[in-house]
């Protein structure tokens, strides 16, 4: 196995970013990954402070509002530029007060009564806000990726499952008989703790933002189970570039 793609989601539930490399630091998520996210605007989260760790639910995310995948997103650094159908829709800095109003502004509108209240953006410095709260990483091999596609008939695209690490694979799930064992990727040591179990959101289509049938129940029929990609811990921090090829150490 080698490195395919590195993938950082700046907002949790909106598209990301493609990298060059990426240097992972022990005992912490992937960098910069997760860093925002933006509420819904429930009465319960409006006295939540930044840094405080939610659960998924708390937060604007594919598998609530699947309108977020429609739009195409460019960031540089803490701005961030949202278009559709190649028109630009916003640019507002995200560690701003104007920004965040424009950025919260722009989902009350598109969202409208799908929302609870008023969205509020979301800073995290010292974690991620993604859906577990263990700082772990997530990786995936290229070949589940192509399998599931091709058995549930939908379009082939890596995006559809936001993980961190892709990699080149020749066999579907294969990456998951890395679960318990150490493996060193590029500079860096990571221990693989569990599969990636998958939810409602992998039904929507990443390029275009309509929802599909839902895959969940066919991939337990088909596959005995509902997981695609793999959770690690990084043990050793160390760069990570594509090409890297995959080092199992036990």
């Amino acid at each position: 196995m080698i490195i395919d793609e590195l993938w950082q989601f700046p907002v949790k539930g909106l598209g990301g970013v493609r990298l060059d490399s990426a240097w992972l630091v022990a005992g912490q998520h992937f960098p910069g990954d997760r860093q925002f996210a933006i509420t819904t605007g429930h009465p319960r989260f409006a006295d939540m402070p930044d840094g405080d760790w939610q659960k998924k639910a708390a937060f604007l995310q594919l598998m609530s509002h699947e309108q977020l995948a429609a739009l195409d997103y460019h960031f540089d650094g803490s701005v961030m530029t949202i278009s559709h159908a190649g028109v630009e829709r916003l640019t507002a800095d995200m560690d701003s007060a104007d920004g965040a109003a424009a950025i919260t502004g722009f989902f009350a509108d598109l969202l409208g009564e799908s929302l609870a209240g008023s969205p509020r953006l979301m800073r995290i410095d010292k974690g991620a806000y993604t859906d577990t709260k263990a700082p772990w990483i997530s990786l995936g091999g290229t070949a589940s990726v192509a399998h599931v596609a091709k058995v549930m008939g939908h379009r082939q695209d890596a995006r559809r499952y936001r993980l961190n690490i892709m990699l080149e694979t020749e066999t579907p799930f294969e990456e998951a008989d890395l679960i318990g064992h150490r493996i060193a990727l590029g500079d860096a040591v990571l221990q693989v703790v569990e599969p990636v179990g998958r939810c409602a959101a992998i039904d929507v289509d990443p390029t275009d933002g309509v929802r599909g049938p839902h895959l969940l129940p066919r991939m337990e029929t088909s596959f005995g189970h509902t997981d695609l990609g793999i959770f690690a811990e990084i043990t050793e921090g160390g760069t990570v570039t594509p090409g890297d090829r995959l080092q199992r150490l036990d």
